[in-house]
């Protein structure tokens, strides 16, 4: 089974510093069936025009880490230990009008569903300038003219009549749009989008990844884009966290990810893309089994009673990431199968 992805080479950046610094991120939810590990020690660092994809699937905790960046985890929720340093500022320890001044400004988020992240009463006018006149201190009158511009920017049509437009007069690529616009319109330094595609057909969804592409690209903005679509990730990011019942498993350059992934986590998702040329296989590969409750997470590899290679010592030892080539990293004690043991997707980089 084969399937092929274009890979075009993001524009170069140069590592320095590190813009964001996660260490130790755990955040759990107390619930009457007792406590739910939902994101558990996660680190990573992403520098200045970087974008960091984060993938798996749904409850693996890419929605839970991201929110928590911004302080936006809600009871029964609580961020028990870790930080997350932006620029010398932990974020997870701003307060007040502090952390105000920070949400909408220097990190800004575009949410999955943009007609309930968007006021419903409210004009879009009314929702893209306020942030602006608060962040960048604008007068009204400017404040309006970058927005047309940034809406304009955005593929939104006319928008000098749209932006006096409601919500649900807007389609959902519009939504989109103006959610986007309201992320970057305050020049923000780290951009978290939140599976801003989920709801979209599959043309807007990869004019949406190229607007969100070139928009950091100017900005200089870097992003943390969560999604469970490999292909869009094969389009947009430079380096790639997969994560799994609440942890990074792997993470490293989106070419060696596709190339040659360290954790069989990895290589059941990129095996389940479907074939687009080729002989077509009766059944797709799938993942056997079902994620764990991470309400009651037990000793060894969470993803062993899923893995076809597992062996006695992941049942009982749990494995840390380390390192399996330069800027990649792998947390499993089993070696990676040979080639051809578990379907590959056939990647073609088009540089």
């Amino acid at each position: 089974m084969t399937a092929t992805a274009v890979l075009e080479r993001p524009q170069e950046f140069v590592p320095d510093a590190p813009l964001l610094s996660v260490r130790d991120l755990t955040v759990h939810f107390h619930t009457k069936r007792g406590t739910v590990r939902a994101v558990s020690d996660v680190s990573f660092d992403l520098h200045r025009g970087e974008r960091l994809a984060i993938v798996g699937e749904s409850g693996s905790g890419k929605s839970v880490m991201s929110m928590s960046l911004l302080q936006l985890v809600a009871y029964p929720g609580e961020i028990v230990d870790g930080s997350a340093v932006l620029e010398g500022r932990d974020l997870l320890a701003l307060k007040g009008r502090e952390l105000r001044n920070t949400r909408g400004g220097a990190v800004t988020m575009i949410f999955q569903d943009p007609m309930t992240a968007l006021n419903p009463v409210l004009r879009i006018a009314d929702q893209i300038i306020p942030p602006m006149r608060r962040h960048l201190g604008l007068s009204q009158a400017a404040a309006r003219l970058r927005a047309l511009e940034v809406l304009r920017r955005t593929g939104i049509p006319d928008p000098e009549r749209n932006i006096e437009a409601f919500p649900h007069e807007l389609s959902g690529g519009m939504r989109q749009r103006v959610l986007i616009a309201m992320a970057v319109v305050c020049r923000p330094r780290l951009l978290i989008a939140d599976e801003p595609t989920t709801a979209l057909d599959v043309t807007i969804q990869a004019q949406i990844v190229a607007l969100l592409k070139e928009i950091a690209e100017q900005e200089d903005s870097a992003v943390v884009f969560v999604t469970h679509d490999m292909g869009l990730v094969a389009r947009f990011a430079h380096r790639v966290a997969v994560m799994y019942a609440g942890r990074i498993v792997e993470i490293g350059p989106v070419e060696q990810i596709f190339a040659d992934p360290q954790h069989p986590y990895t290589q059941g998702l990129l095996a389940s893309i479907p074939a687009i040329d080729g002989d077509k296989p009766s059944r797709l590969w799938q993942i056997d089994g079902s994620p764990p409750d991470l309400a009651d997470v037990s000793l060894g590899c969470a993803f062993g009673p899923r893995c076809r290679a597992a062996n006695s010592l992941c049942r009982t030892i749990r494995p840390m990431l380390e390192r399996r080539a330069a800027g990649h990293e792998g947390a499993c004690w089993v070696t990676p199968p040979k080639p051809g043991a578990v379907p590959r997707p056939e990647v073609r980089f088009d540089h």
